[in-house]
């Protein structure tokens, strides 16, 4: 099937592309365009890179501006692609963040990229919110961890391949200053595989081409037992005002704010924390690779195993959320003389995407009717990217002696209160489960008339929710 690779491929390049900034900083970008300041602290020259953190953080809030737009029907996006073949709108999509990654190379000043970034941020609003409703058509509940975490793992590659190669990048010597290269190459090749993916990736089971007739009703007919339903273009206000009224939006969207703070920070300071740990700056590039790799491993490590022990989402969130807390503490508390160790920490970091993953699992299993997925979708990717333009400001390049306490506490805060929030979110859907048990069993039957209605998982009867 080309679904799982495209969307791998297709997140792989975002990732990338979140990325790129944070290694074009070791290239000459911050000398450029005049992202870094010298400052007193303590009656001592230091270096500040406030003005690198809003440019990390600029990216988010355009993210954000184009998500809440898309919410709000006014930009195309959740909208849209529930109403437009979303094969083609994402890669259309990607294609266009492709051209304005390239057209970084050519900005010369600080509110140039600015201007830029934020509006990267805008185009690149798609995929995500997408992807989730694309593995909720196709998958059932209990193969979206695995499929969930699969496409989700290319941002763990992405970083180490993107690392690596720009690495390579970097040492080009011609007429322009390395970074710029970075960019013109990665933009080139996420425009191109745009283009790609307009033409291959499927809208839904009904029209994919690479199925055959009878392949086709199967591939619906599977569905049945989720009773979540596929793509349906009616866009339904009271699902829209159902979403709001349920619980679990506001248990999912705020625990997507508390596992995501931390992606802000490091994925656009990654190399300059390592290299702050005493690394060199070349070494710093190549080792923020690292937790890439052991996230890609991780998480189809998870995915795989959650197929063999059901209804472990939460779990898994926990654990992960656990590994991230004590990452952070490695990097707090210890002897930077030994620089194994806040690097082990740094690494430990990375679990955030497991923990992240397992939140969009629950999310798409447990949310029925297209529209209320769509605005849910939409409403955790929301606040996702919020929680990442706040990360930025957290990272205090001065703080470096202090190990980042600014950075550090409100993100073990924030980490606990997720757990929590995970763990209220599992007591809801088991007390919801058992009341409708007693209102009455599913039978077979009743299963096959409202497996397709396009039905809130408030609306079906049928409906129950796993975790």
């Amino acid at each position: 099937m080309v679904l799982m690779p495209v969307l791998f491929l297709s997140w792989g390049f975002q990732y990338t592309d979140k990325g790129i900034l944070n290694s074009a900083a070791q290239f000459g970008l911050l000398q450029d365009l005049d992202l870094s300041q010298e400052v007193i602290v303590d009656g001592k020259p230091q270096v500040s890179l406030e003005r690198f953190s809003y440019a990390v953080m600029v990216f988010y809030w355009g993210y954000f501006v184009g998500t809440v737009l898309t919410i709000c029907t006014i930009l195309p996006a959740t909208y849209l692609a529930q109403r437009l073949p979303i094969g083609k709108f994402v890669g259309c999509s990607i294609a266009i963040w492709g051209i304005v990654t390239i057209s970084t190379a050519g900005v010369n000043s600080y509110a140039g990229l600015m201007v830029n970034r934020f509006f990267l941020g805008i185009c690149e609003c798609t995929p995500a919110p997408a992807f989730s409703l694309i593995c909720s058509m196709w998958y059932r509940r209990d193969e979206q961890p695995l499929r969930l975490a699969i496409w989700y793992s290319a941002s763990g590659l992405g970083s180490l391949i993107g690392g690596i190669a720009f690495y390579g990048v970097g040492h080009i010597h011609g007429s322009l200053h390395p970074w710029r290269y970075q960019y013109i190459i990665l933009g080139s090749l996420t425009a191109v595989w745009g283009v790609i993916g307009a033409c291959v990736l499927p809208d839904n089971p009904t029209t994919a081409k690479f199925l055959s007739s009878d392949e086709r009703v199967l591939a619906v007919k599977r569905m049945r037992s989720s009773q979540t339903g596929i793509e349906n273009t009616v866009f339904k206000l009271y699902h829209v005002k159902e979403t709001f009224m349920d619980p679990k939006t506001f248990l999912l969207g705020l625990t997507a704010f508390t596992i995501t703070l931390v992606n802000g920070a490091v994925s656009g300071f990654g190399s300059l924390i390592i290299g702050s740990f005493g690394f060199s700056s070349l070494d710093s590039v190549l080792l923020s690779g690292t937790p890439g790799g052991v996230g890609f491993v991780a998480l189809i490590v998870v995915g795989v195993g959650l197929l063999y022990f059901p209804n472990q989402r939460a779990n898994a969130f926990v654990f992960s959320s656990a590994l991230v807390i004590a990452g952070c503490v490695m990097i707090w508390k210890s002897s930077w003389q030994n620089l194994g160790i806040p690097l082990a920490g740094f690494i430990l970091l990375i679990f955030f995407a497991v923990a992240y993953v397992m939140l969009l699992a629950l999310m798409t299993a447990n949310t029925a009717g297209h529209t209320k997925k769509a605005i849910t979708s939409g409403l955790v990717w929301s606040l996702t990217v919020i929680s990442n333009a706040v990360g930025p400001l957290l990272v205090k390049t001065t703080e470096a002696k202090q190990h980042y306490p600014s950075l550090i506490e409100p993100t073990l805060a924030v980490l606990a209160l997720g757990i929590v929030m995970i763990v209220s979110l599992r007591f809801y859907l088991s007390t919801e489960n058992k009341r409708r048990d007693r209102n009455g069993t599913v039978t077979e039957s009743g299963a096959n008339e409202t497996a397709f209605e396009d039905m809130t998982d408030w609306e079906n009867p049928n409906f129950r929710y796993s975790w």
